[in-house]
């Protein structure tokens, strides 16, 4: 360095400046390089940043008249830059230092050896080293001194507060369109990108949210719900690429884009890889999770062109595969917002529902066909709107499990239903059985045990007054302890609908199942069907082989009822006896 520039003391200055002015790294090791430039007169100029978790050293801005950026892992690294960060502190080499470490090998001989180098490490503010600030000199005319060495290292000390201010800056954005636990852009982060992603023939929106995941956080705890969707997430993000991003919008639901789709068929495969993706088991804790997802999906320019009107009609979609039954895709149609404002009005008017106990419970018989007695009944719940009547439970109960209504629902017709059991039984001599379904989100619900325990307790009846009717789909989220628990207690287990859900033979010889209800759709019209018979003929081989009992569903003829009792059923539910009554029909029909 000149001693005697009179622009040192300016340049220094400059150097300050343009460190806090900065609002662009790149500009700044420019700016940086062309100030020591004017100082030393040397080109060669480069900047070393070091990552320690990811053992890397990068290069973000390297000029050298001859040589290149090397690349290899910190640790392995065996240059003038590795050995200086190790050292810790700044350091000058010339032609002959460079032979002699080389000699010692205490370094390699990597590129085109300088006559003179001179480094100087990067510390932050608790004195780690975050990279390394270098120039070198192919000329014999340009030696660095103590002088130098001092200029650089003010340069250092600059440099690296300018470093620390752009990653708090970038910390901040990180936060602003990232989340840190799902290490996954937000959906701050979609909209901000939004006409970029929109790119090509056909662009899909597709909203993704997890099944009965907060059944998962309740039964197994939050620790263990967190650490599933973070596998969750980091096997999304396994599928980004130039086309596809994946956003985490919050909660239980993700947000992904493709973009340059060729026609709606690879939109259609790319989302079917997705779901398949979501719900390959994941073990935690030596316990292995399976969980399914329902997948809106809206295409730009079919549905509209920016991002927002993309992921309303996605998420309008999302709710109509819920409401089919979970673990689908829909893709959008137009009609699915006239159901979502109707779903609009039946979930603020199912609150009201709630609150007020807007309910009426009708009683099914169920008819021992050889003695006509009444062994029990089915409870069935209605809605008794104020002004629509009574609705039917496949109008509500959708909705109440979407929005967790269906617990307070469930709860309420346990309660209700177990009173009135003890009031009819108390004075009879064989004691009709009440069966109650339990949906199977409700099933999942840690604390179910307690609400029968409690419930069994405050009726008053006992538990051999009870059955619980469970659907094959409970079956597929594996709750065999659950249901061990409930039947340890002398509460009797049915499976309704047998036949139409998913179930294999296996679990009913692995669950303690009491009784297969037969489904209606088996029954109506059977003598007529021949492959109905043949299907209802091994489900009743099948129940008594396991000596399990059968009840027949949905009989509306003597010629369905015949058939049955030829096979040797004889419990019976169905309008051939009676349709669902009322509390009061039901006690007529019972000579209460």
């Amino acid at each position: 360095m000149n001693k005697n520039n009179p622009n040192i003391e300016n340049n220094l200055y400059k150097i300050s400046k343009i460190v806090h002015d900065a609002h662009d790294l790149n500009k700044l090791f420019k700016n940086l390089h062309d100030i020591i430039f004017d100082l030393v007169g040397v080109k060669n100029f480069y900047i070393a940043l070091l990552n320690k978790d990811l053992d890397l050293l990068t290069y973000p801005y390297y000029h050298d008249i001859k040589d290149h950026p090397p690349k290899e892992k910190f640790s392995e690294g065996k240059g003038l830059t590795h050995y200086t960060i190790k050292k810790g502190e700044g350091m000058i080499f010339n032609k002959e230092d460079y032979q002699s470490l080389a000699d010692k090998n205490l370094i390699e001989l990597i590129g085109s050896p300088p006559y003179c180098w001179m480094g100087v490490p990067l510390k932050d503010y608790n004195n780690s080293i975050i990279g390394l600030i270098a120039i070198q000199s192919y000329r014999e005319d340009i030696i660095f001194d103590k002088n130098d060495l001092r200029m650089m290292s003010f340069v250092s000390e600059q440099l690296t507060l300018g470093i620390e201010r752009f990653q708090h800056i970038q910390e901040l954005k990180h936060m602003t369109y990232y989340d840190p636990i799902m290490e996954l852009p937000n959906k701050s982060s979609l909209f901000k990108e939004g006409i970029k992603i929109i790119d090509g023939d056909l662009t899909a929106c597709a909203f993704v949210d997890l099944d009965d995941f907060m059944l998962i956080n309740d039964t197994h705890g939050n620790e263990i719900a967190n650490n599933l969707l973070q596998n969750i997430s980091y096997k999304l993000s396994k599928l980004v690429d130039k086309n596809t991003k994946v956003f985490y919008w919050g909660a239980d639901k993700f947000t992904i884009t493709l973009s340059n789709c060729k026609n709606i068929d690879e939109i259609k495969n790319q989302i079917k890889k997705i779901k398949d993706v979501i719900c390959k088991p994941i073990k935690i804790n030596g316990e292995s999770f399976s969980v399914t997802s329902s997948i809106g999906v809206s295409i730009s320019p079919l549905h509209g062109n920016n991002i927002n009107d993309l992921c309303r009609d996605a998420d309008i979609a999302m709710h109509q595969a819920k409401e089919k039954g979970k673990n689908k895709i829909q893709i959008f149609k137009e009609y699915m917002k006239d159901v979502i404002i109707s779903n609009y009005g039946i979930e603020q008017s199912l609150k009201h529902a709630v609150n007020e106990e807007q309910w009426e419970i009708y009683y099914q018989p169920q008819i021992h066909s050889e003695t006509n007695d009444v062994i029990g009944f089915e409870a069935l719940i209605r809605w008794k709107h104020p002004e629509k009547g009574l609705i039917m439970p496949s109008k509500f109960i959708p909705t109440a499990e979407m929005n967790n209504h269906i617990f307070e629902i469930g709860e309420y017709v346990m309660k209700k239903v177990c009173r009135q059991t003890q009031i009819w039984n108390k004075n009879r001599k064989n004691k009709m059985i009440a069966s109650i379904n339990i949906s199977a989100k409700e099933f999942q619900r840690k604390h179910l045990i307690d609400l029968l325990d409690q419930t069994l307790e405050d009726s008053g009846i006992s538990t051999d007054e009870l059955n619980i009717e469970i659907t094959e789909n409970t079956f597929l989220d594996k709750n065999i302890d659950q249901i061990k628990k409930i039947k340890d207690r002398g509460i009797k287990i049915s499976i309704d609908d047998f036949g139409t859900g998913y179930s294999s033979l296996s679990y009913l010889y692995e669950y303690p199942i009491d009784t297969i209800k037969i489904d209606k759709s088996f029954v109506r019209d059977i003598e007529k069907d021949n492959q109905k018979k043949i299907l209802s003929n091994s489900i009743i081989n099948l129940a008594h082989n396991l000596d399990l009992k059968i009840v027949t569903e949905g009989v509306e003829t003597k010629e369905e009822l015949n058939f049955f009792r030829s096979k040797d059923c004889s419990i019976f539910q169905g309008y051939f006896f009676s349709k669902p009554l009322s509390k009061e029909e039901f006690e007529k029909f019972i000579g209460f």
